[in-house]
Parts: structure tokens; sequence; C-alpha cells
């Protein structure tokens, strides 16, 4: 116990280590995010740019974080519980985004969706709003602005009803391509999960631990 102790001393507050990292973790995820829909749309992707290797430093964040607030627990069991058990939450939604951009990256490479369907325009428009609004909510989580999550959460849900509302427009469209109805469909619920990790993410500043993930 005294050599981990030592251990612990020397590296600092892993509580602080793994809380400082959960906010470079979010803002990869959405960049990842944020890179994937604009190639959906059309955009190149960065060189160099590898969707599968960026998710795998996501997982590999994730695991670091674990790790260094479950040395803090073994340390200190009786401190910072409740935010341990917080952001072993939240980094679960981080990395969840960055499966679905991979999901995005994966559907888009297939490249048998048309820019004509009138649901690329509704694409567009919600993913650069979606962009937009993730990015807000990296800042928000980094300086714990609890007013300002539960304003951009309202926002973020009227996203979700959005992509859903356009789900359902394709369910009755009678003139698409199949291609375009399963392909525009998928990208749709893509977005909409996105979306949901995101107002997730945002729970962790004003709810109790009981109610994240919870928000209405």
């Amino acid at each position: 116990m005294f050599r981990k102790l030592i251990e612990v001393l020397k590296k600092g507050d892993l509580m602080s280590q793994a809380i400082e990292e959960s906010y470079d973790m979010f803002e990869k995820s959405v960049s990842i995010f944020e890179m994937i829909a604009l190639y959906f749309m059309g955009k190149p992707l960065r060189e160099g740019f590898n969707v599968y290797k960026e998710d795998q430093e996501l997982n590999n964040m994730e695991r670091r974080i674990r790790k260094k607030t479950l040395e803090h627990l073994s340390i200190n069991p009786k401190q910072d519980t409740i935010g341990a058990l917080v952001l072993s939450t939240v980094i679960v939604h981080m990395e969840r985004i960055g499966d679905y951009s991979k999901n995005i990256y994966e559907l888009a490479k297939k490249d048998c969706h048309t820019k004509d369907c009138k649901y690329y325009k509704e694409g567009e428009s919600l993913s650069l709003r979606l962009i937009q609004i993730c990015k807000r909510a990296v800042e928000i989580y980094r300086n714990s602005k609890a007013e300002e999550a539960k304003n951009l959460i309202s926002v973020l849900d009227g996203i979700k009803k959005e992509c859903e509302k356009n789900i359902d427009g394709i369910m009755e469209e009678e003139d698409i391509s199949i291609k375009n109805a399963i392909v525009y469909s998928l990208y749709f619920r893509y977005l909409k999960r996105v979306t949901a990790h995101t107002m997730d993410i945002l729970t962790s500043i004003w709810q109790p631990f009981t109610l994240i993930d919870f928000y209405k």
C-alpha cells in the first residue's frame, strides 16, 4: 500500500488527471464526428485521417481514465467516490460517439446515396447544426456550466425530434430510391444517437448521479 501511495504522489492527483483526460476525450470524439459527418456530406477527409485509428485512441483514452479512477479509489476509497462513478459513466457516452461516427464513415464509404435526394439537404443542415452544438457541449462540460447545460439539452432534444421526423418522412416517401431510403434512414438514426449521447454527457453537470442519462 505504501509503495502504491508513493506512486500516486509521484503521478500527482490521479482523479484530476482523469477528469482532464475526459475533457480531451470528449473533444476528440466530437472532432471525429465532425470530420465524418462532413465526409458523409461529400467533403474529403483530412490527409492521414484514419477513423479506425482515431476510434482506437478513444478506446485507449477510456481505459486510461478508468485505470486512473480505479487507482485513485484503491488509495482513497472514501474520497471522490461519486465523482469517480460519474466519470466512469460519461466516458462511455464519449466512446459511443466515436462508434457512431465510425458507423457513419462505413455508410458514407459505400457511396450509394445521392445529393439530389431532398434528404441530403435535411441531413446537411442537421449535421452542421449538430457539429456546432457538440463543440459548445465540450466547452460547457469543461467548465461545468450547469444552466447552459440545461439549455443546450433542450436544443439537442429538438435535433433528436428532427431526426425522428425525417426517418418517419422517409418511411412514408413514395418517390425515393431504395438505396437513398436505407442510407438516409440510417444516417438520421446515427445522428440521433450522437445527439442522445451528447445529452447524456451534459446531464452529468447538473443532475445527481441517480439521474444521469435522464433529462426529462
